[in-house]
Order: C-alpha cells, then sequence, then structure tokens
C-alpha cells in the first residue's frame, strides 16, 4: 500500500506545473552623482576662473556645479570666488553636487579642476567670413586673426592677452585650429567663457577683403620683418598668428601689408650666455610672442 501511494504522489507532482528556480536580482551599482538623475551629458569645464565666468555669463547652458567634497575653504584664498560660483548655480537653479576628488580627477582627466566643475554644454566659434569695417575714428583698433594655431595652451594664453589688452575681436582659421575646449578656457583663466571668438573658413580670402576695407594687415615672423612701433600707428591693424613652429603659411603671408617681430633684448642675464647657447633660444613661443606685440600695438609709444 505504501508502494501505491508513493506511485500516485509522484504522478500527482509531475502533472503540477513546474516553476522556474528563483534566481536572485542583478546587483545594481551604486547611484554616482556625476550620472545620476539630471546628468545631460556635456563637457567638464574646470577651475575656479573659468566656472565663475561661465556661470556669470550664462552663454553656456549648464547641468549641474560640481564641487569636491573635502575643500575647506577657510584654507583657501578664493574661498571668496567658490562661494560666489556656488550662489550663482543655486540663483540659476543649477544643482550643486559634492564628490570626492578622484570622480573629479576622472571627469578631468588629471587636470587642475581646484575642487570646482562646471558640468555644461559646449561652446562654439561664431562664424565671420568677414570682418568689420575699420573704425571711422578713435584709437587704433586691432583684431587678432590665428592662423592653425592648434596648441590649447597657445589659443588659451592669446585669449588671455586679447581681453585684457583690449583687442577688438578673435578670428581663428576654421581648419587645423584648436576647438574652445575646457584646456583652452582654463588656459585663458576664463577669458574664453567671457570673448566670443569668430573663425573663417577661408582665412586668406578674409584678410584680403580686410586690406581691401582699409585694415591695415601685419603678419608676424622673423624673416624680413620690422618692428611693430615703425607701423602706421594710424591705421586700424589686423594682427596675424601663426601657429607653433612653422608659423604663418606662405599663402597667408602673401596678405599681409607688413611683417612684424618682437625685438630680442639684451639683458643682463643673457651677457652671461655664450653667444653659440644664446643662439639656440632664438625666438617666443606664439602665446608669449601674440601677448608681446599686442601691447604694443595698442599701448606702445604711449598709445
Amino acid at each position: 500500500m505504501a508502494a501505491e501511494r508513493a506511485v500516485k504522489e509522484a504522478r500527482k507532482q509531475a502533472r503540477r506545473p513546474q516553476r522556474p528556480p528563483l534566481t536572485p536580482a542583478p546587483a545594481q551599482p551604486p547611484q554616482s552623482p556625476l550620472t545620476g538623475p539630471g546628468y545631460d551629458g556635456g563637457e567638464y569645464l574646470y577651475g575656479v576662473s573659468s566656472v565663475l565666468c561661465a556661470l556669470q555669463t550664462g552663454r553656456r547652458s549648464a547641468t549641474r556645479l560640481l564641487l569636491q567634497d573635502s575643500m575647506v575653504l577657510a584654507k583657501r584664498k578664493d574661498a571668496a570666488l567658490v562661494r560666489t560660483a556656488e550662489r550663482l548655480a543655486a540663483e540659476g537653479g543649477l544643482p550643486v553636487s559634492r564628490v570626492d576628488k578622484h570622480s573629479l580627477n576622472l571627469l578631468t582627466r588629471d587636470r587642475p579642476h581646484q575642487g570646482v566643475v562646471l558640468q555644461a554644454e559646449a561652446l562654439g566659434f561664431e562664424p565671420m567670413p568677414l570682418l568689420p569695417p575699420p573704425p571711422s575714428e578713435g584709437a587704433r583698433a586691432v583684431w587678432l586673426a590665428l592662423d592653425e594655431v592648434s596648441d590649447p595652451q597657445n589659443l588659451g594664453s592669446l585669449l588671455r592677452s586679447a581681453l585684457f589688452l583690449g583687442a577688438a575681436g578673435v578670428l581663428v582659421s576654421e581648419k587645423n585650429s584648436a576647438p574652445l575646449t575646457p584646456a583652452v578656457s582654463r588656459a585663458s583663466a576664463g577669458a574664453m567663457e567671457l570673448l566670443r571668438v569668430h573663425s573663417s573658413r577661408n582665412l586668406v580670402r578674409t584678410l584680403a577683403a580686410a586690406r581691401e576695407a582699409g585694415w591695415l594687415v601685419a603678419g608676424a615672423a622673423l624673416e624680413e620683418s620690422t618692428l611693430p612701433s615703425q607701423l602706421d600707428r594710424e591705421r586700424h591693424t589686423v594682427l596675424v598668428l601663426g601657429s607653433e613652429g612653422r608659423g604663418l603659411r606662405t599663402s597667408v603671408l602673401r596678405e599681409c601689408d607688413a611683417v612684424v617681430r618682437v625685438p630680442r633684448g639684451e639683458a643682463t642675464a643673457a651677457a652671461a650666455v655664450p653667444a653659440e647657447q644664446l643662439a639656440l633660444v632664438d625666438s617666443l613661443n606664439v602665446g608669449v610672442a601674440g601677448g608681446v606685440l599686442l601691447h604694443e600695438l595698442l599701448h606702445g609709444g604711449g598709445g
């Protein structure tokens, strides 16, 4: 009898629908404040000056402000600037997240972020096929034109000089120029956030049209050049700088009315260096040279 009951029970079990075995739900990764609700992509602008300038101008559509959670403002000289950035973010309705330094290092690829990062859309060049006509009156106006300057540090340095010294505007060649990245903004100390950087698809044609409109086009080069102080101070000028190493393209040089250089000084320190060694450093990088030439054109000779 017991054997029959066992057979009947086995048959009942066989007729019952089989349920799949229970499996544990996959573990969910911990939610990061960098990719949680509100994450909309974009790029990561870093550094106190760049972030503060971006928040003040409002040219970028920003997503959130990221602050290093271990930051101690009482020990920072720029504490007031950081507080201002946080206040502007709050006033603009931006979330403020406090995250660890390692996360900020990853987002900025170990760049010097100073514990302040803004997630925002990228900035781009503003197309300008033709320069505006020269002013009819006033002091000399100087536009800065950059021929395929591809190094972010040099571009940032030039933007900073252009803003500080009072250039009328900045125009770059659309092709082979460094884009307006967070690295450029950081190198410019935030000037990139304040300036509208224009681009030309054909810089040669733009410079030719500028000459016809009355601009004096002056390229920067060492060969067969003159000093900027020897240019006509009554004429509004376009200063054209080339890339590091290669300099101005031949086609761009052809459109220049004059070629200028930074004169080499005769400092006391240089006198102690043998002439054959001194010749090894025969020029400045384009970022420094551009700043010197802009100053001479805009403020040299008491102008």
